[in-house]
């Protein structure tokens, strides 16, 4: 066969001689189909949804699918329907209406998957619970909204009855989803000549080939195993969800591809007398819809091993990967922690293997035989799967843990069975784990040891021990966290005995039941309170974020959906594969015979025989020119850019790329604050504050003695980075103009102006001859403020060196690998108190991981200095700042840029305090919060300070006293889980800390129909930025915002613009977009004075005649900052925003497992712009602060300094079941800021911090567990991020003490920088 005929959105495209390499994402976007997102590649966030239908078993099967992962070749004869197929922004389909209506997308990237899989949901679910709706969405990942208003729109879905049709009590009932669709648009059901074909056509075998690969479809056994005896080096796939990410990540190589997806005879699910036989084809979700039932219909004892299945698969990836994913390819990858293979070994699963000499049997327990090895022959395969049923004395359970809980791989997990007499005595048993080894294991010895015994909890202490033998772990095993998983396997054991106790009719203690099962997490619920919004004009209302609809429909444009332009090359990053050595040659001889390569640029294409000194073209950076754009002849980090090879398609230049031979003279490196403190290695410049006793000159003084002082603690605190994870990774497009050397750059950055500059600078040229053009970026949380250049610059070089356009968007490997992340933080502190707990002094010394350059880190230094008080008086402190020089990719801006770090040290040493006087932390924080009038450290006065007020409001609605003492009772009644719960502040100080940078422009038309046309300086990421401007121009010229437009940014209509960071876009943007609007209303006064009656186009059209300029440059800058580092006065913020959080967590003690129950956000926001943006802003940074403080930590390589966590699949942010499962979030009514338009505040970043809130929660739960294990009540060290590993270490008991493991001079796996 040599075309494929696939049918998209109901239209049939022939693809002549399909390549079985490329996906289905791929495919579509090469075919305009531009709304499906590129995220990831690996299947991990889901923003590459769309829906497959296909014709099988004579009906047609919707599913949702990764098109990443999805091979473009599997998809012939089969209908794929985009986003673009369900509506468009003039007629929004149900779905898309719900989530742009209910503030559901921000940046928007993730919004195109996350439609399709709620879509495909309701398409087969004609009755859907709340709980499906939560359920349906764990394969897919938003980095902006924190979630809440994703899911309460489409639960609004389920209860909402159309009143545009006749169908209203259908609907609810029994209707299909299209009957809610309230445009009635015809959505591109299943075609009818498509259907027709397999109605008249059985499936039958093709075969498609390219350049040498084959894509091989059969549809019987005997065919695959013909193909198999004649390719013995193919590969039989079913979802790609595995072979995708080795050819993808490992650079595996496979000639053949065999697709079994539509073999009947291996997908079939046979129930038998003694239990089951699963064929190796079928799918991980058809296995889990068919054992969901035999549960139900068989006695409880026969599907014990049934249920333990479905334990595991319940948090087997995401939906779109258990639609595809084969039973059998999950088991002959041998992955170590896979996770059903160790639950099928404890079951006594049997494989049945088959070649064309027939057929053999092998017990899961004999089939592993060593990393990635199997006991399958040559031309042999998986052709079915024996699953036997349990019977009366048989006991199995399936235990995992992993980082999060849904879709994330396992750190270690167990299948363990157990089979008695009926005394009780064990005659038989099976434990296996995964993650334990590098492959599934047994362990033989424990095993041995518990045949002949009494099923009794005794069996605990001989056996926890033995586990440990088995299953011997080096202190630097690959994976990390060794004494975390030893001490697993022994709390998944006694989790097991407990469980096979209760269900033998055992006396258990009460307080030990709950353990036994998965912490149960509620369906979840949320409260947003704010004030009454405006009844006239647009300014306070909740405007729907003016993108909204053509997010929802793919229609909003980014980067990589910008149509190619004529003649486009692609450039690919050459990078170095060392942390610190000499360039001692580049040989790039292979890669440009390679095909389609047109050339490479490199520091001689921009040097072109100047010296590199430092004010060479090829020195660039933010603040100090420290970095070069290629590499000349040192690498300081691994990742480095040393070339770009060009050429015609992203594939060939990938490919090329790998090709480029460099050779280098290895020098020492750093990695870690540890070693740079260790090394003395430092940037030089560093930053100190000081008041009180401290102070030479008494700065700041308040009147309290350091006398006063009684007690003292002193401890470290440390955190780990976070990266950004911005759904859309660094992008960039340079076009050549036709004349006198202009440059047009198309970018996803926070910063055009420093684009514009830099660029400028590496080509030589003048910035007037550069224009860079933003229309929106896909999230960017000030990861693409500074880092987003190099990208834009090196394709600027290859786009003037080859006269053409050239394009690049970075692999989310890439982007993590070298793009930076939230710096890591250490702070050293000493802190003196009273016996009441009063903050007398503070001696603090801070560290933060700059990475290989300066960047931003000064000044993110120098945030942290100015937030290491956090809410608190503290009348003598001395605070000093160093920044780490290492070996790693240069850390950046992140949301909240330094502040949270410098508040988290501060909790840290509150915490401190309040353990060691045995005192609520609460108790000290309240004793010590800022009041008006009083002056920070560094010399600001305080003003309008909400603190209080928000500390008593959110004690009172979140009804902490009560919920404390349901605490306390919780823990009393519960010994292996436990609850915790904090109250905490927050004031975060609003303006750059670089004075020249607070100021904006903006440009406004009027034009002679009244329309509006309006530019500023900012950029649009989701924030709702450009959606504020509308609203304030509306609201001065009286009009409504449908009669104001706003195109994009771009450094020719608004020039020398700050970039969008800090929280005060709207406030700089926002100030200079009223500063024009009204200098065109000043100009139109005297015509409205003498015609009162016209109308506004009347107006515009009259002023026009009048020849009045239409047009107007807007300027704000911030008033009166102007600290100094020197003399350490002056003002630093604008003004600050106060909240606080209250927030209770439960931990299982034994895994370090947790949920967040509930949290209670308050914030001062002034007067809202728009109060449902702002309230999105809170719930995002909320829960990307949740995700800092409890899963998310970046790791590298101790010996290499290679980023370990590069993408989804080790790299976890948080999902839509990690968000608290009530959350609350209250606007402050009546206070106003006299320092902002509008009387609003900034809300992007303040509210972060409080997600840490979490993390103390945690913490409390933590010291109650140690409590219940016999340790006192006091200060223990606890590093951010509470991880699971964290919080089940710190909980110590004999199992803890029996897995410690020590280094002994011995580098671990991977350390967070």
């Amino acid at each position: 066969m040599t075309s494929s005929e696939i049918w998209v959105n109901g239209k049939k495209i022939i693809d002549k001689h399909p390549d079985p390499r490329e996906s289905l994402i791929s495919f579509l976007r090469r075919h305009g189909y531009t709304g499906t997102k590129l995220g990831c590649a690996e299947g991990g966030c889901g923003s590459c949804t769309v829906m497959v239908s296909s014709y099988r078993d004579n009906q047609i099967v919707n599913q949702s699918v990764n098109a990443c992962l999805a091979p473009a070749a599997s998809l012939h004869k089969k209908h794929v329907l985009t986003i673009e197929g369900l509506g468009n922004h003039k007629q929004l389909h149900s779905v898309q209406e719900a989530i742009a209506h209910g503030h559901g997308s921000q940046c928007g990237f993730c919004t195109p998957g996350i439609v399709m899989s709620l879509y495909t949901e309701l398409k087969n679910n004609k009755n859907p619970t709340e709980h499906d709706i939560e359920d349906t969405f764990d394969g897919n990942l938003c980095r902006c909204t924190g979630y809440r208003p994703i899911l309460d729109s489409a639960k609004k879905l389920l209860h909402d009855k159309c009143n545009h049709c006749n169908l209203k009590d259908f609907c609810t009932e029994t209707g299909d989803i299209e009957d809610l669709c309230h445009s009635r648009r015809k959505i591109s059901e299943f075609p009818e000549d498509l259907l027709a074909y397999h109605q008249s056509n059985p499936p039958s075998l093709y075969t498609f080939e390219k350049d040498g690969y084959q894509w091989i479809h059969p549809v019987t056994v005997d065919q695959v195993l013909e193909i198999v005896q004649k390719h013995p080096d193919s590969k039989i796939i079913n979802g790609n969800t595995e072979v995708g990410i080795e050819t993808r990540f490992k650079n595996q190589n496979y000639l053949t591809f065999i697709n079994v997806s539509d073999v009947a005879e291996m997908r079939a699910i046979v129930v038998k007398e003694d239990g089951l036989l699963v064929g190796a084809a079928s799918t991980i979700a058809q296995i889990q819809q068919r054992l969901t039932q035999l549960v139900a219909e068989k006695p409880e004892y026969q599907t014990r091993g049934l249920t333990a299945i479905l334990d595991n698969i319940k948090y087997f990836a995401g939906k779109q990967v258990r639609n595809v994913s084969a039973i059998a390819g999950n088991i002959v990858t041998a992955s170590p922690i896979s996770d059903l293979n160790p639950v099928l070994m404890a079951v006594g699963a049997v494989l049945v293997l088959q070649s064309l000499e027939g057929k053999r049997k092998v017990k899961m327990t004999e089939f592993f035989l060593g990393y990635r090895k199997t006991a399958l022959k040559a031309s042999e395969i998986v052709v079915s799967i024996e699953v036997p049923f349990t019977g009366e004395f048989e006991f199995v359970s399936a235990f995992k843990q992993a980082k999060r809980r849904d879709d994330d791989i396992a750190i270690a997990n167990a299948g363990l069975y157990v089979k008695l007499d009926k005394n009780q005595t064990v005659l038989d048993c099976r434990y296996c784990f995964g993650g334990m080894g590098p492959t599934s294991l047994l362990a033989p010895k424990s095993m041995k040891a518990s045949i002949g015994q009494q099923w009794s909890r005794s069996l605990i202490d001989h056996i926890a021990p033995l586990l440990l033998e088995d299953l011997p772990m080096a202190a630097n095993a690959p994976g990390g966290q060794v004494q975390f998983r030893k001490t697993l396997v022994q709390s998944f054991f006694f989790k097991f005995v407990l469980r096979v106790e209760q269900a033998l009719g055992f006396d258990l203690d009460p307080r030990e039941v709950s353990c036994l099962q998965e912490i149960h997490r509620g369906l979840s619920s949320g409260k947003q309170i704010h004030g009454p919004e405006k009844k006239d004009g647009v300014v306070g209302t909740s405007v729907m974020h003016v993108a909204a609809d053509k997010q929802v429909t793919g229609e909003a444009q980014y980067i990589d959906d910008i149509p190619k332009f004529h003649n486009e090359l692609y450039g690919c990053i050459v990078g170095s594969t060392v942390s610190h050595g000499n360039i001692l040659s580049v040989d790039y001889s292979e890669a440009l015979k390679a095909p389609g390569v047109v050339g490479y640029v490199d520091y001689n294409d921009v040097l072109k025989g100047k010296e590199d000194d430092d004010h060479s073209p090829n020195k660039i950076g933010p603040v100090f020119h420290d970095e070069e754009l290629f590499a000349t002849k040192t690498v300081h980090v691994q990742g480095q850019m040393i070339a770009m090879i060009v050429a015609q398609s992203e594939f060939e230049a990938r490919q090329a790329a790998k090709l480029v031979k460099v050779k280098y003279e290895s020098l020492p490196a750093v990695y870690t604050i540890e070693e740079a403190i260790e090394k003395q290695s430092f940037f030089p410049i560093e930053r100190t504050l000081e008041r009180g006793d401290y102070s030479k000159t008494k700065a700041n003084a308040v009147d309290v003695p350091i006398t006063e002082a009684k007690h003292f603690v002193q401890g470290t605190a440390r955190m780990s980075g976070q990266e950004h994870f911005y759904l859309e990774t660094q992008a960039s497009i340079a076009v050549p103009g036709r004349e006198d050397d202009e440059m047009e750059i198309y970018a996803s950055t926070q910063n055009p102006t420093e684009t514009q500059h830099l660029v400028a600078h590496v080509l030589g040229i003048l910035d007037n001859k550069v224009t860079c053009r933003v229309r929106r970026l896909g999230g960017g949380f000030g990861g693409k403020e500074s880092r987003s250049v190099f990208l834009s610059c090196a394709l600027a070089v290859a786009a003037r060196k080859y006269e053409r356009p050239v394009r690049c968007m970075l692999t989310r490997e890439e982007d993590m690998a070298t793009s930076g992340t939230r710096h890591p933080f250490l702070g050293n502190y000493k802190v003196g108190f009273t016996p009441e707990g009063k903050l007398v002094s503070l001696e603090l010394d801070i560290y933060s991981n700059a990475g290989y350059s300066y960047d931003l880190s000064l000044a993110v230094l120098e945030r942290s200095l100015t937030h290491c008080d956090n809410a608190y008086l503290i009348p003598h402190m001395k605070i000093t700042g160093k920044m780490c020089k290492t070996n790693t990719p240069t850390n950046t801006a992140f949301r909240g840029f330094g502040g949270p770090q410098g508040m988290m040290l501060a909790e840290q040493y509150m915490t401190h305090v309040a353990e060691y006087l045995k005192k609520p932390v609460e108790h000290v924080r309240g004793l010590n919060l800022y009041q008006n009038g009083q002056v920070t450290h560094f010399s600001m006065p305080l003003e309008e300070v909400y603190l209080n007020r928000a500390w008593e409001e959110l004690q009172k609605s979140s009804e902490f006293e009560l919920q404390r003492k349901q605490v306390q009772e919780f823990n009393k009644q519960h010994k292996y889980r436990k609850r915790g719960l904090t109250l905490m502040p927050t004031k975060f100080g609003l303006a750059f800390t670089a004075r020249f940078l607070n100021q904006a422009g903006a440009l406004v038309h009027v034009y002679t129909d009244g329309s509006v046309k309006i530019a500023h300086g900012g950029t649009e990421m989701g924030q709702g930025l450009h959606t504020k401007m509308l609203q304030i121009a509306a609201e001065c010229f009286q009009i409504p915002m449908s009669m104001v437009y706003l195109s994009e940014t771009r450094t020719d209509t608004v020039a020398n613009t700050s970039a969008t960071a800090a929280s005060v876009s709207s406030d700089l943007n926002g100030m200079a977009v009223l500063n024009a609007c009204q200098t065109i209303m000043d100009r139109l006064k005297p015509i409205r004075e003498k015609n009162p009656s016209l109308t506004w186009p009347q107006l515009v059209r009259q002023a026009y005649l009048e020849r009045i300029n239409l047009s107007a440059n807007g300027f704000y800058k911030t008033p009166d900052l102007s600290f100094d580092w020197e003399s350490k006065t002056g003002r630093m913020f604008n003004y600050f925003t106060y909240g606080a959080a209250m927030t209770v967590v439960e931990i299982d003690t034994l895994t370090g497992d947790h949920i967040v129950l509930r949290s209670d956000v308050i914030m001062d926001i002034g007067r809202p712009i728009n109060p449902a943006i702002d309230i999105g802003q809170i719930e995002g940074a909320f829960t990307q602060g949740l995700g800092w403080c409890t899963i998310e930590e970046p790791l590298i390589s101790p010996s290499t300094g290679f980023v370990l966590t590069r993408g989804p699949g080790l790299y976890k942010i948080p999902g839509f079941k990690d968000i608290p499962v009530d959350f609350r979030v209250t606007v402050m009514d009546g206070v106003r800021n006299s320092r902002a338009i509008h009387s609003s505040k900034a809300v992007g970043e303040p509210p972060l911090f409080l997600g840490a809130s979490v993390f103390f929660a945690i913490k409390d739960a933590i010291q109650n567990a140690r409590i219940e294990n016999g340790l006192e009540y006091g200060y223990f060290r606890l590093d951010s991020p509470a991880t699971s590993e964290r919080i089940r270490n710190a909980c110590v008991d004999q199992f803890t003490k029996r897995a410690e493991t020590p280094l002994n001079g011995q580098k671990p796996w991977g350390v967070p920088a």
